[in-house]
């Protein structure tokens, strides 16, 4: 027996395809695997859950990066994500334990993840403030575009469109300088790039993966690779820094655990945009603790980055099949 495979490509056509292999065949395949037509809704709210955390953690650190050197704080903070989620786990384990056969992945995602740290960081240091913001900003238009590359995956239209009217709106709230091609500015797209490259792990992960078993590898390899400047860093935190590192840390261990629950809950391309807002929860942040400014313009990209997110995680009602040309036949 044969069989034409109908397909609906994502700019709304309909194609006949020869029969493919199994999704369940392909680790990277089975990131798709379950979650066509679950409700979106749910992933949005934890998206926008582990925005407004990550902007609460990037609030409590700011405080503690004063007075303490990037690679310092970097592998406290890393080593205080690692005690909670191992507390955590000790005293309630993530369904099935938390042996796993994807450790290569989660491997890969700490690496992603830390790569992108330090370049955001040393960006932050060496161009602009706003500069590094905006251009690391670009992660979510690369997940799309990985996507493709990676997962032969094409998401649909309003993705794309999506993701480039939230950036806009990004751009508004924090509008750079002039932008170059320093060193800097490459560190930043390089920040933008490495976390597309790890939301795009996490969005392959999930499919297997608990989001609590997610966060223990994070945390155990983040704080092994954070450990290796050490010798040439080392400082000792006081103890209202640690009092400082700790609320960061169970901040940013929240955030991740929501973060990897909204890939869990929804195809990644359609939430991801909705990270955007930890920048506009950092302005009201920001409004609230330090008094800094909130514009009109940066009312305008709030609005623009919504705007950008809803577009990005609307979804097309399913149509009857139907091929352009030609029938399926059964021999």
């Amino acid at each position: 027996m044969s069989s034409i495979d109908l397909q609906d490509d994502p700019w709304g056509r309909r194609w006949c395809h020869a029969p493919r292999r199994d999704a369940r065949s392909s680790g990277w395949s089975r990131t798709f695997a379950g979650q066509a037509g679950r409700p979106i809704r749910d992933g949005i709210a934890c998206m926008l859950v582990a925005a407004l955390l990550f902007a609460s953690g990037a609030a409590t650190a700011r405080f503690a990066s004063g007075a303490m050197n990037t690679s310092a704080l970097v592998f406290w903070t890393n080593l205080f994500c690692f005690l909670i989620m191992g507390a955590w786990c000790a005293l309630r384990p993530p369904q099935g334990g938390i042996a796993t056969k994807r450790l290569g992945l989660h491997v890969l995602r700490s690496v992603f993840t830390y790569g992108a740290l330090l370049t955001y960081f040393y960006a932050i240091a060496t161009i602009p403030f706003a500069n590094a913001v905006v251009l690391q900003s670009l992660g979510p238009v690369f997940v799309p575009v990985l996507a493709l590359v990676v997962l032969r995956r094409l998401s649909d239209r309003s993705v794309w469109i999506g993701v480039v009217i939230s950036f806009a709106g990004v751009a508004l709230v924090i509008p750079p300088g002039r932008l170059g091609m320093s060193i800097g500015d490459l560190a930043a797209l390089l920040a933008a790039v490495g976390g597309a490259a790890a939301a795009l792990v996490i969005w392959s992960l999930s499919t297997t993966e608990p989001a609590q078993r997610q966060m223990f590898y994070f945390s155990l390899f983040a704080v092994v690779l954070a450990a290796v400047p050490l010798p040439w860093t080392w400082q000792t935190p006081r103890a209202i820094e640690l009092v400082q590192i700790g609320v960061t840390a169970a901040f940013i261990i929240a955030g991740q655990y929501f973060y990897a629950k909204a890939f869990i809950l929804a195809p990644g391309d359609k939430v991801n945009t909705w990270s955007y807002m930890s920048i506009v929860f950092a302005a009201i942040i920001g409004r609230a603790v330090w008094a800094e400014p909130i514009l009109v313009t940066t009312c305008v990209g709030a609005a623009l980055i919504v705007l950008g997110a809803r577009l990005a995680s609307r979804t097309r009602p399913e149509r009857a099949p139907a091929c352009r040309s030609g029938t399926g036949t059964d021999m």
